[in-house]
């Protein structure tokens, strides 16, 4: 899907002016983002009872960039350890489902959930590739948001030219902390909300303060609950050249 893309808008940059819709993916016009839209923001988290509790402390953000390999980077070891330990905890937990052994009576809410737990393990391994083949490409970058020290999203991000020269930020993979896919969806204790809406703001945050030749944002994105994340940023299902 993402090779699909990228060919597809190299073929569409030949064109001078042309709008149109690509499915699963969302698109924003940094130049129409407010700074007001962009702050840091507090996490949410529920308590023993599942109410919802504000945090006085913002979300952490982290980069981490490809442009040295594995041995040069203590950041990068520490990424493809962490790409690894959830891997093996997104694996356990789905087959726990699938066992019972995590037992969830709703039948559309342990499909949702299996559903979530098992594209999140297609995106984990799809990273930790990067990792593992010891890729060295500056402009791929991976944002994380934490709590606490924890770690709860993890997106990664390329940087794409066209041949008119226009600079396209692309947010390929979102990917979560495994953990924190199953609270959320059943509403134990320790879930933490907002981490997707604070990892987009200090990725925007980032590429204005760093890069502000990219103009653009294209998001590709499978769940609704990111999809409308995303909206409320601003981002939209039309692109235009």
């Amino acid at each position: 899907m993402k090779k699909f893309f990228k060919y597809f808008l190299v073929i569409l940059s030949f064109i001078p002016s042309l709008c149109f819709a690509v499915y699963d993916s969302l698109f924003l016009e940094l130049a129409k983002v407010q700074e007001a839209s962009i702050q840091p923001i507090n996490p949410i988290t529920l308590d023993n009872n599942s109410d919802r509790i504000i945090s006085d402390k913002l979300f952490i953000s982290e980069k981490v960039s490809l442009d040295k390999p594995n041995e040069q980077s203590e950041l990068r070891r520490m990424l493809k350890t962490k790409l690894k330990s959830y891997i093996k905890t997104n694996k356990e937990l789905i087959k726990k489902i699938n066992s019972g052994e995590i037992v969830i009576p709703d039948d559309d809410l342990k499909f949702d959930t299996k559903h979530d737990l098992t594209n999140n393990q297609r995106f984990l391994e799809s990273s930790y590739e990067d990792f593992t083949e010891n890729k060295i490409e500056g402009n791929i970058n991976y944002y994380l948001t934490n709590v606490n020290d924890e770690n709860v999203i993890i997106s990664r991000t390329e940087i794409e030219e066209n041949l008119k020269g226009i600079k396209t930020l692309e947010v390929d993979l979102v990917m979560s902390n495994p953990d924190n896919i199953l609270k959320n969806r059943l509403n134990l204790q320790g879930a933490v909300k907002r981490a997707s809406v604070d990892n987009i703001r200090s990725i925007i945050r980032d590429i204005r303060t760093n890069n502000p030749t990219i103009k653009k944002v294209v998001a590709y994105v499978i769940s609704p609950i990111l999809e409308s994340n995303y909206r409320r940023m601003g981002f939209e299902t039309l692109f235009c050249l």
